[in-house]
């Protein structure tokens, strides 16, 4: 059985790419890769063009791009700004020409490692009912709202029937959801920010999928952002072992508990301010980090 989990898109190409390495064969047909670098931040596109692609992957047809540092726990000032400009700068682009915004915080923020989405929301500038108001002087804003529907065990209602709500009531361009992921490479954790056009499925990376958050249920696009806060440590093992033999029952026990960094509350609280400021400045122009750091 493989036992390997991920919600990263990079981490399934990286994957198949090795698979075809030791076939003797080239790219992956129906996926497209681009890379690129800029100080310490890495930036990879894949774009998955054709059906063939979207099985190979297990991911849909859209593209996914994957903003790479070295680390969340200890960002100084300067690392932060840029990552900041780096995810603003493809979210961005995956959302050019839409105006009116829904963000959708997902996750517990009773839980660190689950609780980046509801962070995110603290600290973005929504505007929404200041453009219903015709308050002045917004001509430089987007019209962004902001939603934290919480988790279906907490609240008993799916988590897309309470967005769908929303999206009916703000009627945005698009969604934008952010959601806590899984890796499988403990390396990436807290280090990999994912963008994709595809949407979300809510507590799919720890098996606990719920309905999507996609174009389909909400009726209108749906941009996915997330950020790695943990693996599965059936993955952590089967990797460190692979080639060996294992034990199938020892694995299936080990299946659903999910490691985190230790340091997963700074980072959580790091990387959902980097979100929000991110979202900021990819909707409202040039406003300064100092005055979002007022604001929120």
């Amino acid at each position: 059985m493989d036992w390997y989990r991920t919600d990263l898109a990079e981490e399934l190409r990286d994957r198949e790419m090795a698979r075809e390495a030791a076939a003797h064969r080239g790219e992956l047909d129906g996926i497209l890769f681009d890379e690129t670098r800029a100080g310490d931040i890495r930036t990879s596109t894949i774009e998955i063009v054709s059906e063939a692609g979207a099985k190979r992957l297990g991911k849909p047809m859209g593209r996914y791009v994957t903003v790479s540092f070295p680390t969340a726990a200890g960002l100084d000032h300067a690392s932060f700004l840029a990552l900041c400009d780096a995810v603003a700068s493809q979210l961005a682009r995956l959302c050019a020409g839409k105006r009116r915004i829904l963000v959708c915080g997902v996750g517990n923020d009773d839980f660190a490692a689950d609780a980046l989405g509801v962070i995110a929301v603290r600290h973005v500038l929504v505007t929404h009912h200041l453009q219903e108001a015709g308050v002045p002087y917004m001509d430089t804003f987007a019209d962004i709202a902001a939603i934290t529907p919480g988790i279906t065990a907490k609240t008993g209602v799916e988590t897309v029937s309470l967005v769908r709500s929303a999206v009916e009531a703000v009627a945005p361009d698009a969604v934008l959801a952010v959601d806590s992921l899984a890796a499988g490479d403990a390396c990436r954790l807290a280090r990999t920010v994912q963008l994709s056009d595809t949407g979300l499925a809510p507590g799919s990376g720890v098996g606990n999928g719920r309905r999507a958050l996609d174009e389909t249920t909400l009726g209108v696009p749906v941009i996915a952002l997330g950020v790695p806060t943990v693996v599965d440590a059936a993955t952590l093992v089967s990797e460190a072992l692979a080639g060996e033999e294992v034990c199938e029952e020892a694995m299936a026990r080990l299946s659903g508990l999910f490691v985190a960094p230790k340091e997963i509350d700074v980072i959580a609280e790091n990387l959902g301010r980097m979100i929000g400021f991110a979202v900021n400045r990819a909707f409202h122009g040039d406003l300064p980090y100092e005055e979002m750091a007022m604001m929120s």
